[in-house]
């Protein structure tokens, strides 16, 4: 399953690892999951795919439809998840 912290094939991810544990705290604390869970969905999102061409559309897509998305794949797969659990 993708490492949060790391990005399949190169590249780099434009959120730093910090920013990242925040909101996956963050995202804890509105659903009331555990953060690992929430980690390992996340890590789902970006696996669901074909590794770093999945990363970057998660977040390509989202940027380029929305000028407000972040251009971070793990926090846009984050935003995914916890949009699917507010349906």
């Amino acid at each position: 399953m993708t490492d949060l912290t790391e990005i399949g094939g190169g590249g780099e991810f434009t959120a730093s690892d910090d920013e990242i544990e925040r909101a996956l705290e963050a995202a804890s604390d509105e659903l009331g999951e555990p953060v690992e869970t929430i980690a390992e969905e996340v890590a789902y999102i970006l696996d669901s795919g074909t590794g770093s061409a999945t990363n970057e559309g998660v977040a390509g897509t989202s940027v380029g439809a929305n000028a407000t998305a972040a251009s971070d794949p793990r926090l846009e797969a984050l935003e995914l998840y916890k949009l699917n659990n507010r349906i």
